[in-house]
């Protein structure tokens, strides 16, 4: 009798599990038909064929010629590969896991005109935890050997590229974000000739910021203006970036002013300063005799920090200035009017 029992128990609990797993993959099958089907104007989601697959443990999505399309937003892009699978697991299905390993052809809307480019990179992992209500928790993204491509042209590649994104604790609309390139390098034939003799590897490009007073939903190009006049901002915990034989750290925050230029206050430490005005001069950003200018007085600063330069950074009424020296004009962030959508 207890063994009938035992094995009763174990079937029905067998039966229930499999139950479950069949729901939850029916669930995920019909929220992405349903996304599929929910053509906008502003998005779109298409794919060729779709495999649900995992029993027991796992629910896997297999997907062949997935494509994203987003037309609205500050940049509209486009985004589509061979094959993408998607990981979750019944006792935790709002954490999914992407494996994005392989090739990703990918388009951006620069000046009214599609630029189109090929991602191209070894191991790919990508994290997505949602809350209850559907808002993110955490979203991780991390690349191996990045090399891109533009018209068929190397690009530029890197050894690692990492990105992290959170709810900002104790805030209503705020996101830490975090960005980190390691060896990241700018191939030769990609440069404009008066970049050619600038160095073209970061050693290290790491970010670490808050974004502060986000609109909810869709970030579009229209709700950058509004997020600009309902004071957000961008609070720098820390930015580091090693390249060539300059080394800067920089911490602060940004925002945007009535033209959408950078505007903020930063404090900056710089080793190697003279690199970076020779970079903004062959960047056509800083005439050659407010270089020597700069150059006087920044050297000045520098030699008194022991050779590091310790400096304010101010960005206002469209100008950079490093300590008291103005060294680069800023441009709007967005050519065309955002706030016109």
């Amino acid at each position: 009798m207890r063994y009938y029992l035992l094995v009763g128990t174990i079937a029905a609990l067998a039966a229930a599990w499999s139950g479950g797993w069949i729901y939850i993959a029916d669930q995920m099958r019909a929220e992405i038909q349903r996304l599929a089907k929910q053509k906008t104007q502003g998005q779109e989601l298409t794919y060729r064929d779709m495999e649900i697959t995992g029993f027991p443990f796992r629910v896997q999505v297999n997907m062949s010629k997935p494509r994203i399309v987003v037309r609205g937003g500050p940049l509209p892009f486009s985004w589509e590969t061979d094959q993408i699978k998607a990981v979750g697991h019944s006792w935790q299905p709002r954490h999914i896991l992407f494996d994005l390993t392989g090739q990703h052809q990918l388009a951006v809307n620069v000046g009214r005109q599609w630029r189109k480019l090929i991602l191209q990179n070894g191991a790919a992992m990508a994290s997505v935890e949602t809350a209850a209500d559907g808002k993110l928790e955490q979203l991780s993204l991390n690349i191996n050997k990045p090399w891109l491509r533009y018209r068929g042209v190397s690009v530029l590649r890197g050894a690692r590229l990492q990105f992290h994104a959170r709810p900002a604790p104790g805030q209503s609309n705020g996101m830490d974000l975090a960005l980190r390139a390691d060896a990241l390098e700018v191939i030769e034939g990609a440069l404009p000739a008066g970049l050619i003799n600038m160095p073209r590897t970061a050693r290290l490009v790491d970010l670490q910021a808050t974004a502060t007073g986000l609109p909810e939903g869709a970030f579009t190009a229209g709700q950058l203006g509004r997020w600009r006049d309902d004071g957000g901002t961008l609070e720098i915990t820390a930015f580091r970036a090693q390249w060539g034989d300059m080394e800067i750290y920089v911490t602060g925050s940004l925002a945007l002013d009535n033209e959408m230029r950078p505007i903020g206050a930063l404090t900056a430490r710089i080793k190697g300063h003279d690199e970076l005005l020779d970079m903004l001069v062959v960047g056509g950003m800083m005439k050659k005799n407010a270089a020597a200018a700069a150059r006087a007085v920044l050297g000045l600063l520098a030699a008194a920090g022991g050779g590091v330069l310790s400096v304010p950074v101010r960005l206002q009424d469209g100008q950079l200035f490093l300590g008291p020296a103005p060294v680069a004009r800023l441009g709007p962030l967005l050519q065309n009017n955002a706030e016109r959508d």
